[in-house]
C-alpha cells in the first residue's frame, strides 16, 4: 500500500491556545470598528492594562498555578536584574521607534498592510530563535518558508497592494525586528533562564507603565490646560471613553499579552504565525463581505490563504511531507530515533515506548533460538558434574 504523502505531525496539546488568541483578536478588532477610535485615550488605556498585567502577579500564588519549570527565578539576583533591564530596553526601543514614525508620519502607506510582509516576521523569528535558542532547521521548514511567500505575494496581487507602496512605508521593517526580539526573547527567558511566564508579564506590564507614565507627566507639563487628553474628554461621550478602554487594556494589552506568553511557555516562538495568518484571513472576509458588490472578486484570495494556512502547518510540523524523505528531521522522527536508540543501548524488553497518543515506537523483543547441539552439551555437562 502506498504512503500518503501528507501525514499529521506532533500536535501539541496546548494548540488551542492559538485559536483562542485568534478569537481575542478578531472579537477585538470587530468591536472596535464599530466604536469611534477619535474617542480613545490610547494613553489612558496602555496604562490601564499596564497596572492589570503587573496585578496578575498575584494571580499564581492565589490560584496555586505552577511554571512549567520548577527552578523559576524569584529571588532578587544580579542575573535576573540584568534579564529583566534587558527586556526593559527592548520594550522601551519597540515603543521609541512606533512613537517617532507616528510623530513623524513619514509614510502614505503602512508596509504592514502587505501580507507578503509577513514574510519578514518569519525571517526574523527564524534568525533570533537560531542565535537564542540555538533552534535548528531543515529542508522541510526551508520549503515551508517559501511556500508560505509565494501564497502572500499570491494574496497581495489580488488585492492589488502592490500599488500603493511607497519605499518609505519599509520603516515597518524595524518595528517587525523588534518585536520578533522580543518574543523570541521572552522564549528565552522562559527555556534558557527558567523565568515564570507571570514574573515576565509583570515587568512586561512594570516597562510599558513607567514608559507610559513619563510620556504622559511630560503631556501635562507641555500643555496642562489644552493638551491632547483633554481635547478627547471635551469632545468624546463617556460611554466610548470607558468601553474603548475595556477594550484596549483588557483585550488588547492584557489577555493577548497573555496568551502571547502561555503560547511562548507551552508552544513555541512560530506558533504566532498560525494566529497572524487566521486573523488576517478572517478581518479581510469580513471586510469584503460587508462591501460585497464591489470586492467580490476578491474573495478569491481565499484560495491561497487556505494554502497558506496549509504552508504554516508544515513549518510548524503540525503536518509532515510524507515523501522524498523530506520528514527526516522533524521533531517526531527524532524523537522516534532517540528512543530506539536509548532501547538499543539499555538492551531493555519493553515492545513499545508512547512518546504521544499519536506517535508509538515499537520495538520487538528479540527471540533466541537455542540449537539442539547446544541443549543436548549442556545436559551431558551436568551430568558429567554429577558423577564426579
Amino acid at each position: 500500500m502506498p504512503k500518503f504523502p501528507i501525514i499529521f505531525g506532533i500536535i501539541g496539546k496546548k494548540l488551542y491556545l492559538t485559536i483562542i488568541y485568534t478569537l481575542i483578536g478578531i472579537i477585538y478588532s470587530i468591536l472596535k470598528s464599530l466604536i469611534p477610535e477619535e474617542e480613545s485615550i490610547s494613553i489612558i488605556n496602555i496604562l490601564g492594562g499596564s497596572a492589570i498585567e503587573m496585578l496578575s502577579i498575584f494571580i499564581p500564588y492565589i490560584f496555586k498555578f505552577k511554571s512549567k519549570f520548577e527552578k523559576s527565578s524569584r529571588k532578587c539576583t544580579k542575573s535576573n536584574f540584568k534579564d529583566y533591564f534587558l527586556l526593559f530596553l527592548i520594550v522601551l526601543s519597540y515603543e521609541g521607534i512606533a512613537e517617532l514614525i507616528d510623530h513623524l508620519d513619514i509614510k502614505d502607506y503602512h508596509s504592514s498592510n502587505l501580507w507578503s510582509f509577513s514574510i519578514n516576521r518569519i525571517i526574523c523569528n527564524f534568525v533570533f530563535t537560531i542565535i537564542m535558542l540555538k533552534a535548528k532547521y531543515y529542508i522541510h521548514n526551508f520549503i515551508s518558508m517559501i511556500l508560505c511567500f509565494i501564497f502572500l505575494v499570491i494574496i497581495d496581487l489580488i488585492f492589488g497592494n502592490f500599488k500603493n507602496i511607497k519605499p518609505s512605508a519599509f520603516i515597518d521593517l524595524f518595528l517587525e525586528l523588534l518585536g520578533s526580539l522580543l518574543f523570541c526573547y521572552e522564549k528565552y527567558l522562559m527555556d534558557k533562564k527558567y523565568h515564570s511566564y507571570w514574573n515576565i508579564l509583570f515587568f512586561i506590564g512594570l516597562d510599558y507603565f513607567i514608559i507610559y507614565a513619563i510620556y504622559f507627566i511630560v503631556i501635562l507639563i507641555i500643555d496642562p490646560n489644552n493638551n491632547s487628553i483633554i481635547r478627547i474628554i471635551r469632545k468624546s461621550q463617556t460611554k466610548n471613553i470607558i468601553i474603548n478602554f475595556f477594550l484596549d487594556a483588557i483585550l488588547n494589552e492584557y489577555l493577548t499579552m497573555l496568551l502571547m506568553l502561555l503560547i511562548l511557555e507551552y508552544l513555541s516562538v512560530n506558533h504566532e504565525l498560525i494566529s497572524k495568518g487566521l486573523h488576517l484571513i478572517v478581518m479581510s472576509t469580513i471586510n469584503i463581505i460587508y462591501d460585497y458588490n464591489k470586492h467580490k472578486n476578491k474573495l478569491f484570495f481565499l484560495i491561497p490563504a487556505f494554502f497558506l494556512i496549509i504552508s504554516i502547518l508544515f513549518y510548524l510540523e503540525i503536518l509532515e511531507f510524507n515523501f522524498c524523505n523530506l520528514n527526516k528531521n522533524t521533531k517526531r522522527n527524532i524523537m522516534l530515533r532517540e528512543e530506539e536508540e536509548m532501547l538499543l543501548r539499555n538492551n531493555t524488553n519493553v515492545s513499545e515506548i508512547e512518546i504521544d497518543k499519536d506517535l508509538i515506537v515499537k520495538n520487538t523483543e528479540e527471540k533466541k533460538d537455542f540449537e539442539l547441539y547446544d541443549m543436548t552439551g549442556n545436559s551431558e555437562e551436568k551430568e558429567n558434574d554429577s558423577e564426579n
